[in-house]
């Protein structure tokens, strides 16, 4: 196949300028990259506690084992806002930084730590070196965000709590269901819907403590 030299010019020059056309404008071909607006929020607990202070002989010594949560709050990471009896909305963009479960066990434990009247709190799976005159099953009801049409937000929490004598048996010693008081939220501040949370999970040790066995 033959080519004339004003042909080859000709492809030569379209050439360079589908080259320098590429060079120039290659950042529209590429998709732009974009910001993931995710938040992601924990629960707070108090202050920590020092574990090695010193405390009092003879305190008791509490273990807790796995929070249990409803399906959905089990299952999602995103957090939850109800916005009827049975309808819930997934928050796509603001999503618990660790599990539910994790988050909530850790305040208890801090919140139950910082009392003078309890000598130690363990997390399942338990120390064997560790002798526990009680353990506590926390079953969560409700930890979400409550919004109804044309009405301001509120924060829910509520758990039911077993309290068992760790000896031989398991037998129940105090079986209590709990509600914290609903907090207003304005239905759009998902880190005041986290602290307030945070509230009803600290509320709920406070429970615990005052109904503990003497």
């Amino acid at each position: 196949m033959k080519y004339s030299l004003s042909s080859l010019s000709f492809r030569s020059v379209s050439c360079c300028v589908c080259v320098v056309a590429l060079a120039l404008g290659g950042c529209k071909i590429l998709p732009e990259a974009t910001v993931d607006p995710t938040r992601y929020f924990v629960l707070n607990g108090p202050a920590t506690t020092d574990p090695a202070v010193a405390r009092p002989a003879g305190l008791r010594q509490i273990g807790l084992r796995p929070v249990e949560l409803p399906g959905y709050l089990r299952t999602h990471k995103d957090i939850v806002v109800r916005t009827g009896a049975n309808e819930l909305q997934f928050q796509n963009y603001a999503c618990w930084a660790e599990s539910l479960e994790s988050g909530i066990n850790r305040v208890l434990k801090e919140r139950l730590l910082a009392t003078d009247t309890i000598g130690g709190v363990a997390s399942y799976p338990f120390p064997l070196d560790i002798r526990r005159n009680f353990d506590v099953v926390v079953r969560v009801v409700h930890c979400e965000g409550l919004v109804k049409s044309g009405k301001s937000g509120v924060a829910r929490f509520a758990a039911a709590y077993d309290i068992i004598a760790s000896g031989a048996g398991g037998q129940v010693v105090v079986r209590r269901a709990f509600t914290a008081p609903d907090l207003p939220w304005d239905g759009a501040d998902f880190g005041a819907l986290a602290r307030l949370l945070s509230e009803g999970v600290a509320k709920l040790s406070d429970d615990i403590a005052e109904n503990l066995p003497k």
